[in-house]
């Protein structure tokens, strides 16, 4: 009587199981995608949300420019005028971002455009932290 637990009898089925493994787990990258499945919803609730979020975040943006520039016009100091400023370059790239949105193919503001965006940003933001 052969036993299947036998080393002889299971070194012959090896490849065939390295084999399954492989198509099954990298070739179709199900073991990869299987990951971050959980996510697939939220990313979907996303996508579906993204024009009310880009609307919401122009709007908040506007609001708080509004804001500080209230601030500066009551009490004018540097550190309220970048402030203001920041805020200002982060409604208008928000505000480009929805021109590019509803009124293009969505490829008018380019990573690279954005990014200027936010370095111009951060430059008013860390010289109102700089001024005295």
């Amino acid at each position: 009587m052969i036993h299947l637990t036998k080393k002889g009898l299971f070194f012959p089925f090896l490849p065939f199981f390295s084999f399954y493994w492989y198509i099954t787990y990298f070739n179709k990258k199900v073991f990869f995608l299987a990951l971050w499945d959980f996510l697939r919803p939220l990313s979907d609730v996303g996508v579906q949300l993204d024009p009310l979020v880009k609307i919401l975040v122009f709007l908040l943006s506007a609001a708080f420019f509004a804001v500080a520039f209230m601030a500066y016009r009551k009490n004018p100091s540097q550190k309220l005028l970048f402030v203001s400023l920041a805020f200002l370059f982060f409604a208008l790239k928000w505000l480009v971002k929805l021109v590019d949105l509803f009124f293009s193919p969505g490829t008018f503001l380019a990573d690279s455009s954005e990014n200027v965006f936010e370095l111009i940003i951060l430059g008013f933001l860390f010289f109102a932290i700089l001024k005295k």
